[in-house]
Order: C-alpha cells, then sequence, then structure tokens
C-alpha cells in the first residue's frame, strides 16, 4: 500500500470523506488522492517522494511556484511582526490599491478567505443591489460550495434548479437557472423570459473542471 493510501485511510478517521474539499477524493476520476509533502517550483513531491509537474498551482495561489525565494522571504519579513490581528491593516489597503492598479475597472476591492465566500458574498450583493433573486450560472462550471450555486438544471430549459447536495432547500435552488455552457441562444432565451427577475450571472470564463468546450 502507497503512503498515499495510508494516510488516506488514516485521515477518513478523522475527516469527512478523508479530505477538506469534495474535489480532493478523486470521486469524479477514481484512485486514491495523493498525499503531497513538499513543492518547488513548478514541481510537487508526493509522501512516497514521486515527482509530480504541477499543472494546478493550488487553484491559482501558486503563480510563482512553490517556495519561491522572493515569496518566502517575504512571508518571513511579514511573520516577524505577527500573523493575523483581527483588525485592519495598512497592507490590506496598499494590496487593494495594487489589485486596482492591476486591474483599473475593479473600483473597490473587498477581501474574502476563500472562493466560496467571495462568489457567496458577490451573489448576496447582485440580490441586495437589484432587488432581485435569480441568478444564472452555467453546467460544469465550480464556484464554490455555497447553497446557491450547489444546484443543477432541471429536466427541462429554464426550469426551477435542483440541489445536486443534501441540506440544500429546494425553495432556494427554486432561484438558481442552470444553463448550458456556452449556448448564447440558450443564455439569450433565459433573458427574454426571466429578465426582469435576473439578479446576476456567474460564469467562469475559462472553465477549469470540465476540458475545453467549443
Amino acid at each position: 500500500m502507497s503512503r498515499s493510501a495510508q494516510l488516506f485511510a488514516e485521515a477518513q478517521r478523522y475527516i469527512p470523506g478523508g479530505v477538506n474539499s469534495p474535489v480532493r477524493a478523486f470521486r469524479g476520476v477514481g484512485g486514491t488522492p495523493i498525499f503531497f509533502k513538499r513543492g518547488a517550483g513548478a514541481y510537487l513531491y508526493d509522501e512516497d517522494d514521486r515527482r509530480y509537474i504541477d499543472y494546478v498551482g493550488s487553484w491559482g495561489p501558486m503563480i510563482a511556484g512553490h517556495a519561491h525565494p522572493a515569496v518566502v522571504r517575504a512571508v518571513q519579513e511579514a511573520a516577524v511582526n505577527g500573523l493575523s490581528f483581527g483588525a485592519p491593516t495598512a497592507l490590506e489597503t496598499a494590496m487593494a490599491h495594487r489589485i486596482q492598479e492591476l486591474v483599473p475597472s475593479m473600483e473597490l476591492v473587498r477581501m474574502c478567505n476563500s472562493g466560496t465566500e467571495a462568489t457567496m458574498s458577490a451573489i448576496r450583493l447582485a440580490r441586495g443591489f437589484t432587488a432581485r433573486n435569480t441568478i444564472i450560472k452555467f453546467e460544469g462550471c465550480y464556484h464554490g460550495h455555497s447553497d446557491s450555486l450547489l444546484i443543477k438544471a432541471g429536466s427541462g430549459a429554464l426550469t426551477l434548479g435542483v440541489p445536486t447536495s443534501p441540506g440544500v432547500p429546494a425553495a432556494l435552488a427554486a432561484y438558481t437557472v442552470t444553463l448550458t455552457y456556452n449556448d448564447l441562444s440558450q443564455a439569450e432565451d433565459a433573458f427574454a423570459q426571466l429578465g426582469e427577475e435576473i439578479a446576476g450571472v456567474i460564469v467562469e470564463p475559462v472553465a477549469g473542471n470540465m476540458n475545453c468546450i467549443p
């Protein structure tokens, strides 16, 4: 038995499903999750000392590679002054300003702890601003695991959404419409029929969980 298999068996004794994010369980592709112990540059090393090219980059944050000297140095320098205060800091404003410089259309920046929290907040903002409830999403796109997004399409076009997870109320699912990715005519139909009810649309411009969709 591999070291990863041993660790996965042990993890299931303490963590639901043995992982802290559903995609890590490998249920969609089969097999045992790989447990990694370190990374360097573009490579990851698992608990059995096998090396992998990292095409995931921790889903984005590791864009500079693992353990990049400049990043490690910056983290070390920041850590000596304390790691978390539960209060505002000047660095938050500096980072928001830098993000705005890089993306000028972003008028204001709100920091979140996770992608799920960010999309959940964005949906709440859209609903609050428009005073509407319906959200449009697309099959195959992943936006975290908030209740409004754990929804799949009903039996026909523009039908009420169906929860994909136990614990998501059907009444809430009714406010999410799931469309086919890259089907412009279906999106046009949705706006023609539901336009006055739509609070917002959420989409992955480059989908990361369903291969390449033409």
